[in-house]
């Protein structure tokens, strides 16, 4: 286990994470827009996942 101020640290280099996180909030933005329009499609449609498994 680390610091907490070193898991800080971490997460402020993780480059493809934060991508993650920002790809949830694109998803969740674009679900909202398509729910309040009545159509329902893939809102995470074309986002490329920054850690391929």
């Amino acid at each position: 286990m680390k610091p907490y101020a070193m898991a800080h640290e971490a997460l402020d280099e993780d480059k493809a994470f934060q991508e993650e996180v920002l790809n949830v909030a694109r998803t969740l933005g674009k679900a909202v827009i398509l729910h309040r329009s009545g159509k329902y499609d893939q809102p995470g449609k074309g986002l490329v996942d920054p850690q391929p498994k």
